[in-house]
């Protein structure tokens, strides 16, 4: 701690009520901003501007070891103690586990969280005992329990299953790969400089940065947007380097009409916006929550400047509700398990539970269906998962030939039968082709005969 940081024990405290939520089945973002408000509601001074940085960061380290964090609380403590007690002891062995801090100053500041909190207050010396009897077995207890896969991959045992089953020789990869931190990828916007340009810009303000894609710059170290050199410009955007395939798949030109659906936070979009002239883009969003950061992307890279962007909150399997024609061009990112992101919602594979992979994968097949009539004859339609399981890829991709007879893939460069599988990766630079430091997703394109 240092006089720029937030008071350990107030970030404890949110983390701890965040994961409260968390495996109450709240997702950890909204988990997050719940636990927030309830603190500041409850405090009479103003919060310190970092605590919520800090509470994220200590709640997501937990959560990357949720699986080793309760395995050790059951050798831990004799008996299960109060939901309120047992979050506190979470996030206090996730620093313990992956340490910000020094051990004693954790124990310490978890300790003075539990004695500010009514709920908590009576627990605190046994606080105190299970994290310095925690201190003394961590190594032998790790070692111990990271013998069994769901601690080994921080999944459920249903989650590994599908993921062996849909990448048997990549999967032990891919579920390690997916417990680090994410990569905090760029795509240059090439209406404002070159990929070249922009590194020569962040090398000489000391950010180091290697190009991973053909626009995507991944910086080495995260930034907070307000810092990113010219993010507020519209000269950037935060998009994974795998997402930005989708336009070079679809291959845009001049004046087409473009579908985007299911949009999102509007990176995509804003691709689309930035790769040819007058595009008419019909932009469909359900949520209107998610549909205002699509408007603030338009916004702040001026995309409408070049293109005719009509942002509709719908639902795209509800086409009579936004489509007045027929298009040249649909993107479909279609609602998904998001296991090919977990490296950046590592709540993810709590959240799920099986039978969401079948019901998901009905939402996709829907949605297919109802927007492949919008296409015109020699058009594109890209269906995009950020998935890594076979039933929300390439099982859905054949089930939709096959119900579309004038569904004809086509073979891009890098796809098989019209079909791209990206796994997760982290490689070093990029030259050619595919990305080399990406999510996990499933990309299929059909052309219309």
């Amino acid at each position: 701690m240092n006089g720029d940081s937030p008071p350990l024990a107030a970030a404890l405290q949110v983390a701890a009520t965040a994961w409260r939520r968390l495996r109450e089945g709240a997702s950890l973002d909204r988990a997050l901003a719940a636990a927030i408000d309830g603190f500041a509601a409850a405090t009479p001074t103003p919060l310190h501007p970092r605590l919520a940085a800090a509470a994220k960061d200590i709640a997501y380290t937990a959560t990357r070891h949720l699986a080793l964090i309760e395995a050790l609380l059951g050798k831990l403590v004799h008996r299960a103690p109060d939901p309120t007690v047992s979050a506190l002891l979470a996030v206090a062995l996730g620093q313990l586990l992956a340490p910000r801090h020094e051990s004693y100053a954790v124990v310490d500041q978890a300790v003075h969280a539990a004695k500010t909190q009514d709920e908590t207050r009576a627990a605190a010396g046994f606080v105190n005992a299970v994290l310095r009897n925690a201190l003394r077995r961590l190594p032998a207890l790790r070692s111990e329990l990271q013998r069994q896969p769901t601690v080994a991959f921080n999944s459920p045992r249903w989650w590994i299953d599908l993921l062996r089953e849909a990448e048997p020789a990549h999967f032990a990869r891919i579920l390690q790969l997916q417990q680090q931190l994410p990569p905090l990828v760029l795509r240059v916007n090439r209406r404002h400089g070159s990929v070249e340009a922009y590194l020569r810009r962040l090398r000489g303000d000391g950010i180091e940065a290697t190009r991973v894609g053909p626009d995507a710059v991944w910086l080495h170290a995260p930034l907070p947007v307000a810092d990113i050199p010219g993010f507020g410009a519209g000269d950037v955007s935060v998009q994974d380097a795998g997402a930005q395939l989708a336009v070079q798949l679809l291959q845009v030109a001049d004046g087409m009409r473009v579908l985007d659906a299911c949009a999102a936070p509007g990176g995509k979009t804003v691709h689309l916006a930035e790769a040819a002239d007058d595009l008419v883009m019909d932009v469909v969003e359900a949520d209107r929550a998610r549909a205002e950061r699509i408007e603030e992307n338009l916004r702040r890279t001026q995309a409408r400047s070049h293109a005719l962007i009509r942002l509709h909150v719908a639902d795209a399997a509800r086409p009579e509700n936004y489509a007045d024609g027929r298009y040249q061009r649909i993107v479909l990112d279609a609602p998904c398990t998001a296991s090919g992101i977990v490296r950046r919602h590592p709540d993810i594979p709590w959240l799920r539970r099986p039978a969401d992979v079948a019901q998901l994968a009905t939402v996709q097949a829907r949605l297919l269906d109802a927007l492949w009539p919008l296409l015109e004859p020699a058009g594109r339609l890209l269906y995009v998962v950020c998935s890594v399981f076979a039933e929300e890829g390439p099982r859905q991709a054949d089930a939709f030939a096959a119900r579309h007879a004038d569904a004809r893939p086509l073979s891009l460069p890098g796809m098989q039968s019209g079909r791209l599988r990206l796994p997760p990766a982290h490689g070093g630079a990029w030259s050619e082709g595919l990305p080399s430091v990406h999510d996990g997703f499933f990309f299929a394109i059909y052309e219309k005969t």
